[in-house]
């Protein structure tokens, strides 16, 4: 099998599936945007990968800003460009795309149907619910007629895939309310490199050189929207106290809204770290903190909370108890799940970990635990390869049917 996997995040454990594929004998050329800003996995060739992988990182626009709308859609637009002329210029069997914008993944699957290339889409979260929600803040009641095209858009490609993954049952859900046959879509949760993030012990010299080996430390690394509720971490520095450290690790509008609140000099806030430091990075973490907010709870499961788990740190988490990410933390034993709309509940529960050394020990072995348990990625790869291998069959199906797409009237729906 020839496949491309395309992840527009350039996350670590869609390359490690990539890896996989290609260890088990399939050709795989993983693609992801070079210059987009966000945590990174291992994005190079590396001693001991199958000669049968490629990754290739394309250039993302210089104009591409990433809450610049007109901007971020013109880069777009000739990302997709540079993707479609990816594919052409080789003979794939099947595309596997995720964290994809909507109108990337549907030129991807306009292009693969009318080249008989088989297309599965991976739902890491859902489109048009985010766009919604970020146009909400801005925009107010138009909202909903501004993200209407990519609504239309989402659910058209959803429709015509050959084959859904997603990451929740909630989005599953959503799919199946659009139409979507249920034997089309396979839910499939998220996972972390269990040997890329191991555990460290607490003073290694990541922590040395930051001197945080003598403070109790809170440690927020990853992606940070406003989705992700910065100010919850502004508001657990002011509460835990001075001989404790809140470091978060990140870049982008989150960041750039803890910069612009009151100093705290407990609140540590730093770039990305490389990726290879990443064990050392979260081993420095007495506890390991994500947020979430609660609106976005319905579109949005931080994966962030994934490596958590392999590094075998107790979590904090302040999101609604109907994501998935709350679930995971739950049903691993590995942290407490606290109301984002709630800060007392939030602070209270931090200064409950900070004091009990104890619990914090018991929480970072389940923690542990539950990621070596879950995240086999040769059981994993099994699982994708089948679905793969399944929106093969089903492209050969539309090829024999003479089934091609057409133009998509006003740019938002096609037919076959």
């Amino acid at each position: 099998m020839r496949c491309l996997i395309h992840d527009f995040a350039g996350h670590p454990f869609q390359v490690q599936l990539s890896r996989e594929l290609a260890s088990r004998g399939h050709h795989v050329t993983h693609v992801y945007p070079k210059g987009l800003q966000g945590p990174k996995g291992r994005l190079q060739t590396v001693e001991g990968d199958a000669k049968q992988l490629e990754i290739l990182g394309v250039p993302l626009h210089s104009g591409f800003r990433k809450y610049s709308a007109w901007r971020r859609l013109a880069a777009q637009r000739q990302y997709a460009l540079d993707l479609r002329r990816i594919i052409s210029a080789r003979r794939f069997d099947v595309v596997l795309s995720g964290n994809t914008p909507v109108d990337v993944q549907f030129d991807l699957l306009r292009h693969c149907r009318r080249n008989r290339i088989g297309f599965v889409h991976w739902v890491q979260d859902v489109y048009c619910q985010a766009l919604t929600f970020f146009l909400r803040r801005r925009f107010g009641r138009w909202a909903e007629p501004l993200s209407a095209p990519f609504r239309l858009m989402e659910r058209s490609v959803a429709s015509r895939a050959d084959a859904s993954i997603t990451i929740a049952p909630d989005f599953a859900r959503i799919l199946t309310g659009w139409g979507v046959p249920p034997e089309k879509i396979s839910v499939l949760e998220n996972w972390a490199p269990l040997n890329e993030v191991q555990p460290l012990p607490r003073n290694n010299g990541w922590s040395r050189e930051q001197g945080l080996d003598s403070r109790t430390v809170f440690l927020y690394s990853g992606t940070l929207g406003m989705k992700h509720r910065p100010d919850l971490l502004h508001a657990l520095a002011k509460s835990v106290g001075p001989t404790r450290t809140v470091v978060t690790i990140s870049e982008g509008p989150g960041r750039e809204y803890l910069e612009n609140l009151p100093k705290l000099p407990n609140l540590v806030l730093l770039d990305y770290q490389p990726y290879d430091r990443l064990s050392e990075v979260l081993a420095s973490a007495d506890v390991l903190v994500a947020t979430l907010e609660t609106d976005a709870g319905q579109f949005a499961v931080p994966s962030k909370i994934l490596s958590y788990l392999c590094a075998g740190r107790p979590l904090l988490l302040a999101a609604p108890r109907n994501n998935l990410a709350a679930a995971i933390v739950e049903r691993s034993g590995a942290g407490l799940v606290v109301d984002p709309d709630s800060p007392e509940n939030w602070t209270d529960a931090a200064q409950h970990l900070a004091g009990d050394a104890r619990l914090r020990r018991a929480l970072g072995a389940s923690a542990r635990r539950y990621a070596e348990r879950e995240f086999d990625i040769e059981h994993i790869a099994a699982r994708f390869e089948d679905i793969l291998q399944r929106a093969m069959a089903a492209s050969s199906r539309h090829a024999a049917a003479g089934e091609l797409i057409v133009e998509p009237a006003a740019g938002v729906e096609f037919r076959v």
